[in-house]
């Protein structure tokens, strides 16, 4: 060991101190007193059972390791005044709550020591220096340090202390550079009163409460340090020393703001961690109340038993560049009166909401990024007010940014993505105003649930699972420039009594409806661009009001247009374009239309510029001369207008099997042409019917029957056009009250000199569900078959049992349905047929081996109950295709039979029986 003997002056005179005969004295005290001021003591080995008082400048060194003073009462060493310094020395106490060492004045030095079973007491106006020493054992505290004291730690270590690690109290200092404080059952520091401390590169770890503890008007720098495997907080503070600095104004303004003064790095007070790094912490990371100032800057906080950091009470903190991650409650929560900056942040994988603000509670977040959260990413509540700007929020199972009670937000720039409720949630009184952000891939995009007027401006709201905006009941937001597409469900929905203003939205690629209105709301929708709706453009419901302004609509799957019963809205200067149909009326409905014109629409009734009055009045009928003209369908030249009967008639004979329906059809062949020839003769027809019934399992053709009637029809000229309009129920039932009458006419209107297949039609009436929509359909639709006995062919098809019950449901049905068509499922023999009819349309051909296994794997297979009949068929010549190109392609040079003929081995395996 370096004992700095041979450092000191050549005259300054040694004292040695001996336990067995070496040197002059028996005892370290007895050779203190005969130092020389700046002379040394250096000892001997051995263990010495005396307190040592030091009043003087001396040097305390010992000669050789093993020296140990252990006294029975009192410190090991007590300094009162001079300058000291102590060496290589083991200083124990007699009892762990009583001190080892204690200076009370002067300035010491302790080099490489060992402190042991009792604590290091600094006071008065002493200045102490430890360095490379250890401190262990001790009871209540292991450094103590009061007054105006000032304590230097550097290197060495103060550990399994049953209490406080260092307090510093009063007016003292202290520095810890190096230096591991760990396995103490209090704070790992702790500082009350006036006192301050700077830790750099320490280590804090098995600490029992808090590894820092700040009370009073503390103040604490702590740089480059590790905090690890703690049971309590890292950081609690229930105050502190203030910020000297108008960091933010005195009284905040009554709605957010965006630049705040900045806080200087220079200026003392408060509490400063800059960084540090935390890991595994049994409590909360940094834990603000009372009136702590505290600012943490690049710092890592990572796995945190309680949340990452919470303030309250009147704290104040300023955050920059740090992360929180993996803490099982909040990442970042602030309470009371507590005001915060925040910037260049982050909280990820949080066990609760990622950034909570309570109470009066004041922020500015900037570059936030919050994500994988368990609950709502930014919650704001209470009376808080937020900032936030080029926030980053994804990842969470409810709401990216939700304020509540009277909270109020100011959003501007940055995204939330993937949020499962919503991405944005306005709810009670909250209130805010959101600018340029986009939300995207989330369930709902933004939701406002709040009669303030919340601003929504210049945002992207994009890939929504439902609803991109939702106004809520007797809500009043106002959205202006924004964008929403990709909505699964409707682009803007507006809730009952709701009255938002839209002006300058595109809405676009909605799985829904692009706009919907409720009754009773009130919405101003201005220069709005709709497009590309797989159901309508604008949905007006029962006694929806409002205004619609400059809209333009089109590339709608339903009408542009819905305005339901009582809706009274005023539509002015709405454009429609390359659309199938643009209005749907419902009765009772009493809008009215300014300047509004249509182009390139399939069916319009909507009063237009130029063709209709341009102001409608109250109670008028809505009339367009193209209200009753054919729909482009039935307009547009057709190559098969010209097919004559007998040609068609050889069509449906071509058709394998079906031979009592094709003599059904024939017979209703001879009917119309009989019916005719009557006419011609001024004789009054028979009565007869055109609708059908089509009764049989899938695949038997019903479809393709159907497609010819039709054309046969128009070959007798008993239709206009005679194509096929298909339908199901999807087609006919709406969603809404008050829905499915139009759909179901708008179905009807499609179909009109043609033919309306209405596939499955039994499902119009589930059993069980007698007041289901499909009534409402079934009733729509016979009232149309009987205004429009000669313009149309309706046919209803399904399983035999099934049609039987629906026709049944309906008395209106039973006279209009009185003709049925009984489809027999297909023999073995037939479906071999079809398999053959396929292969020679596709240049294939079986040889009769190839036949004989066809036949007896129909034989085979299952008849039940969804048995594909022809599609079955065709899906096994798909099969044998498939079989067949597999095989062949592993020939070099295939010739032609090998490329055209299907083999038994193409087919799949008979059951053996």
């Amino acid at each position: 060991m370096r004992t700095g003997i041979a450092d000191a002056s050549s005259s300054a005179r040694i004292e040695r101190v001996g336990t067995k005969g070496w040197g002059r004295h028996r005892t370290i005290g007895e050779a203190v007193r005969a130092a020389q001021d700046g002379g040394i003591v250096s000892v001997a080995a051995g263990r010495y059972a005396e307190s040592v008082v030091v009043d003087r400048s001396v040097r305390i060194v010992a000669e050789s390791g093993g020296v140990e003073i252990a006294p029975a009462d009192g410190p090991a060493i007590e300094v009162r005044s001079g300058t000291a310094a102590v060496q290589g020395l083991r200083l124990l106490s007699a009892q762990p709550i009583r001190p080892a060492v204690t200076v009370a004045g002067g300035t010491v030095t302790v080099d490489g020591c060992e402190i042991q079973g009792g604590r290091v007491e600094v006071a008065g106006q002493a200045t102490v220096t430890l360095t490379d020493c250890t401190i262990t054992g001790a009871a209540g505290a292991g450094l103590d340090v009061a007054d105006s004291a000032r304590l230097h730690l550097n290197g060495g270590a103060v550990q399994h202390v049953d209490g406080a690690g260092v307090m510093v109290r009063g007016g003292a200092r202290v520095t810890l550079t190096e230096t591991a404080v760990r396995h103490v059952t209090a704070a790992g520091l702790h500082l009350r009163e006036s006192a301050g401390a700077e830790a750099v590169r320490a280590e804090f770890s098995h600490v029992g409460i808090s590894a820092l503890l700040v009370e009073d008007e503390a103040a604490a720098t702590v740089r480059d340090c590790q905090f690890f495997d703690n049971d309590g907080d890292v950081l609690r503070a229930t105050g502190s020393a203030p910020f000297h600095a108008d960091w933010w104004p005195g009284a905040l303004p009554d709605r957010p703001q965006l630049d705040p003064p900045a806080l200087g790095d220079g200026e003392p007070g408060g509490i400063r961690m800059e960084r540090c790094t935390v890991d595994r912490t049994g409590g909360t990371a940094v834990h603000l109340s009372g009136t702590a100032h505290a600012g943490i800057a690049d710092c890592r906080i990572d796995t945190v038993t309680g949340a990452g950091v919470v303030a309250t009470g009147d704290a104040r903190l300023v955050m920059t560049d740090t992360h929180v991650v993996r803490p099982r409650s909040t990442g970042v929560a602030l309470l009371a009166q507590a005001h915060a900056r925040i910037e260049r942040c982050s909280v990820t994988d949080s066990g609760a909401n990622g950034l909570f603000l309570a109470g009066d509670s004041r922020v500015l977040l900037r570059a936030l990024g919050v994500k994988q959260t368990r609950y709502t990413a930014v919650h704001l509540g209470g009376t808080a007010i937020a900032t936030l700007a080029d926030c980053e929020i994804a990842d969470t199972p409810e709401c990216g940014i939700r304020i509540t009670g009277r909270a109020m937000a100011r959003i501007d720039g940055g995204r939330v993505d993937r949020a499962r409720q919503a991405g944005v949630a306005v709810e009670e009184t909250g209130d805010v105003h959101l600018r340029g952000m986009t939300v995207a891939e989330g369930e709902v995009g933004v939701r406002v649930d709040s009669p303030h007027h919340a601003l929504v401006e210049r945002c992207t709201i994009t890939e929504i699972a439902q609803t991109g905006f939702e106004a809520a009941k007797g809500s009043g937001p106002i959205v202006r420039d924004t964008r929403i597409d990709g909505c699964g469900g409707a682009g803007l929905f507006v809730d009952a009594d709701a009255a938002p203003i839209a002006d300058g939205l595109t809405i676009e690629r909605i799985g829904g409806t692009g706009v919907v209105v409720w009754g009773g709301a009130a919405p101003v929708i201005r220069a709005t661009t709709i497009a590309n709706c797989k159901k309508n453009g604008l949905y007006l419901g029962a006694e929806a009001r409002g205004t619609v302004e400059d809209l333009d609509v089109t590339g709608t799957g339903y009408p542009a247009l819905y305005i339901g019963a009582s809706a009274t809205p005023v539509l002015r200067r709405v454009h429609v374009h390359d659309v199938e149909e643009d209005l749907t009326l419902v009765d009772g409905a009493d809008p009215t239309f300014e300047q509004c014109t249509v182009d390139a629409v399939g069916t319009s009734t909507m009063p237009v510029e130029g063709a209709n009055p341009l102001v409608r009045r109250a109670g008028a009928a809505v009339t367009s001369p193209s209200a009753t003209r054919p729909p482009a369908s039935a307009a547009t030249p057709d190559p098969a207008a010209a097919e004559t009967l007998p040609e068609l008639l050889a069509q449906l004979e071509r058709l394998v099997g079906l031979e009592k329906v094709k003599q059904d059809v024939g017979s209703l062949v001879k009917l119309v042409q009989m019916v005719q020839k009557r006419r011609e003769a001024g004789l009054s027809p028979p009565p007869m019917s055109r609708h059908l019934v089509f009764a049989g399992n899938p695949g038997t053709g019903k479809t393709t029957v159907a497609r010819l009637y039709g054309r046969i029809l128009r070959a007798l000229g008993m239709l206009g056009s005679g194509h096929l309009v298909e339908v199901d129920r999807s087609a006919l039932v709406g969603e809404y009250v008050g829905h499915t009458a139009p759909k179901t006419q708008a179905a009807f209107r499609r179909a009109l000199h043609g033919v309306l297949f209405i596939d499955e039609a039994y499902a119009l009436t589930p059993d069980g569900h007698g007041a289901d929509f499909g009534q409402e359909a079934i009733s729509t639709l016979v009232k149309l078959m009987e205004d429009h006995r000669e313009e149309v062919v309706v046919i209803v098809a399904g399983y035999p049992y099934e049609m039987v019950r629906f026709i049944s449901t309906n008395p209106g049905l039973a006279s209009r349905f009185s003709r049925t068509l009984t489809f027999e499922d297909y023999s073995s023999d037939e479906l071999v047929r079809i398999v053959q009819s396929q292969a020679a349309d596709h240049e294939y051909h079986l040889g009769p081996e190839t036949v004989e296994k066809l036949r007896r794997y129909f034989d085979s297979v299952d008849r039940g109950e969804g048995f594909g009949n022809g599609r079955f068929a065709r899906g096994v010549f798909q099969h044998m295709t498939e079989q067949h190109a597999a095989r062949v392609a592993e020939l070099a040079v295939p010739t032609t039979e090998q490329l055209t003929r299907l083999e038994p081995e193409d087919l799949p395996d008979v059951p053996d029986s």
